[in-house]
């Protein structure tokens, strides 16, 4: 098995996990390196996707998202530290 499709079969189990705990909506964030988990959750249609081009922003997206609508809404990205203060409050 190559590298790309170990990554994108590690990607895909993962986000079956957030299905199965009732997730249904995801942040994604740009970047080469968080491709595999940006393709599992466009080929899984029981996500709704929300883009952002800055992690930071999409972090207070996740935060207003979490506080308007008391659902869990998983970051999918790579880079922890742009949003880490985000998700603090």
């Amino acid at each position: 098995m190559s590298v790309s499709a170990f990554n994108r079969r590690w990607a895909a189990v993962i986000l079956e996990a957030l299905t199965r705990h009732g997730v249904r909506h995801v942040c994604i964030a740009p970047g080469s390196r968080s491709t595999p988990l940006t393709l599992a959750a466009a080929e899984n249609p029981a996500f709704i996707h929300h883009t952002h081009f800055d992690e930071r922003g999409l972090g207070h997206l996740a935060l207003g998202w979490r506080k308007s609508a008391n659902s869990r809404l998983p970051l999918l990205s790579l880079q922890v530290p742009p949003w880490r203060t985000s998700i603090r409050r």
